[in-house]
Formats: structure tokens, C-alpha cells, sequence
């Protein structure tokens, strides 16, 4: 009996003491759909930080620059305030966002990192093409390829990507749907520019999301511990 009441005595402890594994990621929206020769597609980079505070975010991507034309980068109003290093390469098909926090606060949350405006290429060449990005899961200490910086570390807490899986097709031009507010969304057969207005701005540390994620897991927290405290106490009372 006493030696289960040190193994639990022990369990307890070291679950106090687990770090939790923080495991940022990077997704295209939309990351699939068929999108037609000289239509536009805009697709939103979103950044998950999944509790983590960060410094700063690098998104390298690479894309099919046969069938794509990248015609700008939007980085206003999303997750960073300064993005010093935005370039693309139409000779390799590379595109680099680099946003940075301020030094006052940090980001934390999900949203938009930036917005790529693009055209099809009314020369591309119709099927499966793929929009990825440049991520190399087994190397932390990689600097080259994508990743997402801790607060006041070195740390890479960039954990997984969704790369976008796209159809160029021969049709007319649609309006393309976006879960984001506030960026341009496509264009009608007429020509007319549609635009989503915005009803909220890209979530922080103090908002919604943040806070509903680190309520779960305060409330997961404080049942394990309940739990073990109840077992410890009826251990404690039969070896009386």
C-alpha cells in the first residue's frame, strides 16, 4: 500500500512539472478548389500559435510560376504590425513573408498573416497543381524554410503546415469565398471587385480564441489534479 501511495505521490508530481508542448502551424485558405485560367485566386495564409507567444513569423512558399502570377502580397491589418522582408522570386516560384510583433507585445492566437493576391495564367496548363510550403519538420534548427519564433527564444514552434492542393480549369471567372473579412474575395463575370466586411479583427492573447483554448486547458488541468488529490486522500485514510 505505501509503495502505491509513493507511485501516485510521484505521478502527481510530475505532471505538475510536464512543460506544455506548444506546436504552432501554417495553413492555406482556401487549401483546395478548381480555379479557372485568367480568374484571380486569393488565398489567405493563416498562422495557429496554438498558445505560443511569438516574436515573429517566416511563411516561405513555393508555387507552379507557369500557371500563377502573384500580383501582391496584403499585410495590412493582420497579425503583425511590421513585415520587413515580403519578396517573390517569378524565376524559382518562391514567395518569403516575414512578419515581426512588436517589442512591447507579442502575438498569440490565429489569424491572417497576409493575403496573396494572384492570377491564373491564362497560358497555365489545365489540372492538379500545388501551392506548399517550404517546411522541414526534422530540422529545428533549419533557418531557411518556414517557421514561427517563440517569444524571447530561438525556439521554432512551427509544428505542421496545410499546403493547398488547387484544379486549373478552362471556365468563367466565379466569386471566390473567403473565411477571412476584410480582403478581396474575387471578382464577378462583369468585372465587378467583391470585397467581405469586416466584423472582427485578427484575434491576440486577450481575445476569444486565446482565452477559450487556455480556459480547456486550465479546466483539464485542475481535474487531473482534483482527481489525484481525491485518490492521495483515500490512500491517506486507509493507511491511518
Amino acid at each position: 500500500m505505501k509503495k502505491l501511495f509513493v507511485f501516485l505521490l510521484s505521478t502527481f508530481y510530475f505532471l505538475l512539472s510536464t512543460p506544455v508542448v506548444l506546436a504552432a502551424t501554417l495553413s492555406l485558405s482556401p487549401s483546395s478548389g478548381t480555379f479557372n485560367k485568367n480568374c484571380p485566386l486569393n488565398l489567405d495564409i493563416i498562422l495557429d500559435t496554438t498558445g505560443a507567444d511569438t516574436d515573429g513569423t517566416d511563411a516561405i512558399l513555393i508555387y507552379d510560376a507557369s500557371r500563377f502570377t502573384v500580383n501582391s502580397i496584403n499585410t495590412q491589418n493582420k497579425v503583425y504590425p511590421d513585415y520587413p522582408g515580403n519578396n517573390v522570386d517569378e524565376a524559382s516560384g518562391k514567395i518569403t513573408i516575414s512578419g515581426l510583433a512588436s517589442v512591447t507585445q507579442a502575438f498569440s492566437g490565429k489569424g491572417s498573416l497576409a493575403t496573396l493576391n494572384m492570377t491564373v495564367k491564362e497560358t497555365a496548363p489545365t489540372g492538379a497543381t500545388q501551392i506548399k510550403f517550404d517546411f522541414d519538420p526534422n530540422d529545428k534548427a533549419k533557418t531557411t524554410d518556414s517557421n514561427v519564433v517563440q517569444r524571447g527564444t530561438v525556439s521554432d514552434v512551427l509544428n505542421s503546415v496545410v499546403n493547398g492542393s488547387y484544379t486549373i480549369g478552362t471556365g468563367t471567372c466565379g466569386v471566390q469565398a473567403s473565411p477571412i473579412p476584410g480582403t478581396t474575395i474575387g471578382t464577378t463575370p462583369r468585372g465587378t471587385t467583391v470585397v467581405s466586411t469586416p466584423s472582427a479583427q485578427p484575434k491576440t492573447i486577450d481575445d476569444a480564441v486565446g482565452g477559450q483554448t487556455g480556459m480547456a486547458e486550465l479546466t483539464f488541468a485542475v481535474a487531473i489534479v482534483g482527481g489525484i488529490l481525491t485518490i492521495l486522500g483515500i490512500l491517506g485514510l486507509a493507511l491511518l
